[in-house]
C-alpha cells in the first residue's frame, strides 16, 4: 500500500514540476493567436538600411529617367546583393555595399556604400564603372591607411574584363567632432559627385574557364600591405602576370612576369604558398596549350622581383601535363603548401582495354625557386580515392580494373614482369556498398574507409608479390579525394 501512495505522490510532483516549467517559459505558448504567425523580427537597422537603398534607387531613377536594375555578382567570395563590410578596419561591419545598374549611360554600374550614423544608414561612398556586370569584388587595405579599397573586376562584355581599384579616402566625410544629428545632416547634403571614390587603377584582367578571377589581393612582399596580382591571357603576345603596389601616393607596377608561351586558355587560378619557413605567397595558374596538354605556372615575388619560378629554358613551365589532365595542384601531404602533379603512364600487358593507368609524382617549389619531389600517388578520380605509392613500387607495378561484379568496383595492383609475361596481382582495392561490410570482415579483408553508403576495402592476393606493405600501411596510405580539391 505504501508503494502505491509513493507512486501517486511521485506523479503529482512530476505534474507540478511540468506546470511550473510551462508557467516560467517566455510566454510564447500563451500569446494571442495572431502573435504566433508574425514574421521573425528583423535585425536592428534592417528597415533603415532598406529605406536608404530604396531612396538611392529612387534618386538614380529620377536623375536618369529610367528604371534602375539590380546587379548580380558572378564569382568570388563576395556575391551577395547587399554585402556587410568592415571598411574602416575596426572589427565591426559598419558598412553595407549594394549594386545598381542604370541602362543606357556611360558608366551604368553604381556601387553604393552605406554607413550607419546613429539610427540611420546614409550613403558614404560611390564607385562607378563601365560594363554589363560585376564579375567579382574584393575589399583590402592597399594604401595602408583610411578605408579599405575596392577592387572590382568589371565584365565589359563576354570574354572581356577590366580590373578597377578605387579608394574612398578622398571622400570628405563629417569629422568626429560633430554630434549624430550634425553628421547626418552633413552627409545628407553631399551629392553623388561628392561621394565618388577615386579610381587608382584600371587595367585588363582575365578570367579562368572554371570561373576564377584573374585578380588576387595578397601581401606578396610581406610588408603588411596588400598588393594586387593581375593575370592576363593574350592570344597574340605573351600571357602575363603583373604585380601592383601602393607607392608614393599611387598604385604602381612592381613587376611583370610571363606565363608559358603558347597558352590558348586559362583553366584555373589559385593562390597558395611556397615551401619554406616564411609562408611566401604564390599564384598557381593552370592553362591549356595550343598543341594540347596543360601547363602549370607558379608565380611568386622573390628577391624583390616577380618571378615565374616554374619557367623552363624554352619559355614553357617545367610542369607540363600530357595525356592525363584530371588533376590539379593540391596540398596532397597537408603541409599547407600546394604540390604540383606530374603524371606518368604505367605499362600494360596484352590488348587490355583498361590500360590507361597513371601514377602521379607530386613536387613543390620552395622560396629559392627549387622544385622538390614530395611523394607519388595513384589517383582513382572516378571512384573518389587515392593511394600513396611506395618508392619501391616504381617500375615494378601495373594497374587494371575489374568491374564485373555488380555494385563492386575493383582496382588490381599487379607485379610487372615485363611485356612478355602476364603481371601477377598482389593487391586489390574495392569501392562497394556499405551493406556488404560484414561479409568483408568475415573474409579477412581490411576496411580502409566508410563514408555514408560507401565502403572502401582491400585485400592482399595469396602468393602475391611481397610489396612491403601490411594492412596498417594501407590504412595510413589510403585517402579519399576531397571534393574541394576540384571546386575550391
Amino acid at each position: 500500500m505504501e508503494r502505491g501512495v509513493d507512486a501517486v505522490e511521485k506523479k503529482r510532483m512530476a505534474l507540478a514540476l511540468m506546470l511550473t516549467a510551462l508557467l516560467t517559459l517566455s510566454g510564447c505558448l500563451f500569446r494571442p493567436p495572431d502573435d504566433l504567425y508574425r514574421q521573425p523580427e528583423k535585425s536592428p537597422g534592417y528597415e533603415q538600411l532598406n529605406a536608404a537603398i530604396r531612396a538611392a534607387r529612387t534618386g538614380l531613377e529620377t536623375e536618369f529617367g529610367t528604371r534602375v536594375e539590380d546587379v548580380t555578382i558572378m564569382a568570388g567570395d563576395n556575391t551577395a546583393s547587399i554585402q556587410l563590410q568592415d571598411l574602416d578596419g575596426d572589427g565591426l561591419r559598419e558598412s553595407a555595399v549594394t549594386f545598381f545598374r542604370v541602362p543606357g549611360i556611360e558608366k551604368p554600374i553604381k556601387i553604393y556604400i552605406f554607413t550607419q550614423i546613429g539610427e540611420e544608414y546614409v550613403p558614404t561612398g560611390v564607385v562607378e564603372g563601365e560594363g554589363s556586370a560585376v564579375y567579382a569584388i574584393a575589399y583590402a587595405q592597399i594604401n595602408g591607411e583610411g578605408r579599405k579599397e575596392l577592387a572590382v573586376n568589371w565584365q565589359i562584355n563576354s570574354g572581356a574584363y577590366q580590373l578597377g581599384v578605387y579608394t574612398l579616402d578622398e571622400v570628405e566625410l563629417p569629422g568626429e567632432d560633430m554630434n549624430g544629428e550634425e553628421a547626418l545632416a552633413a552627409v545628407r547634403a553631399m551629392t553623388r559627385a561628392d561621394l565618388m571614390g577615386s579610381e587608382r587603377l584600371l587595367t585588363r584582367c582575365s578570367v579562368a574557364s572554371d570561373g576564377s578571377s584573374g585578380c588576387r589581393l595578397l601581401d606578396m612582399d610581406q610588408d603588411t600591405r596588400i598588393e594586387i596580382l593581375v593575370t592576363r591571357m593574350d592570344a597574340v603576345g605573351p600571357s602575363q602576370v603583373e604585380l601592383y603596389s601602393w607607392e608614393d601616393g599611387a598604385i604602381a607596377s612592381l613587376g611583370v612576369t610571363e606565363l608559358s608561351a603558347g597558352i590558348n586558355a586559362i583553366n584555373r587560378i589559385r593562390t597558395n604558398y611556397l615551401a619554406g619557413g616564411y609562408s611566401q605567397p604564390a599564384l598557381y595558374v593552370t592553362s591549356t596549350l595550343v598543341e594540347g596538354g596543360r601547363v602549370i605556372d607558379v608565380v611568386s615575388y622573390l628577391n624583390g622581383e616577380l618571378t615565374n619560378v616554374s619557367m623552363g629554358p624554352e619559355g614553357v613551365s617545367r610542369d607540363l601535363i600530357q595525356g592525363y589532365t584530371e588533376i590539379n595542384p593540391t596540398d596532397i601531404n597537408q603541409d599547407g603548401v600546394a604540390e604540383i602533379p606530374s603524371p606518368f603512364q604505367l605499362p600494360s600487358y596484352g590488348e587490355s582495354v583498361s590500360s590507361n593507368f597513371w601514377l602521379i609524382d607530386w613536387a613543390q617549389y620552395d622560396q629559392r625557386g627549387n622544385r622538390n619531389p614530395v611523394l607519388t600517388t595513384y589517383h582513382n578520380v572516378s571512384d573518389g580515392w587515392y593511394l600513396i605509392i611506395p618508392e619501391s613500387w616504381r617500375s615494378q607495378i601495373s594497374i587494371s580494373r575489374n568491374d564485373q561484379v555488380t555494385g563492386r568496383r575493383e582496382v588490381v595492383f599487379s607485379h610487372w614482369l615485363g611485356e612478355e609475361r602476364e603481371p601477377e596481382p598482389f593487391l586489390s582495392i574495392y569501392r562497394m556498398s556499405s551493406s556488404r561490410t560484414a561479409d568483408l570482415e568475415e573474409d579477412g579483408w581490411v576496411i580502409l574507409r566508410e563514408e555514408e553508403n560507401i565502403t572502401y576495402s582491400a585485400r592482399f592476393h595469396d602468393d602475391g608479390w611481397n610489396c612491403g606493405l601490411d594492412e596498417m600501411d594501407l590504412l595510413e596510405r589510403f585517402n579519399t579525394i576531397k571534393r574541394s580539391w576540384y571546386n575550391e
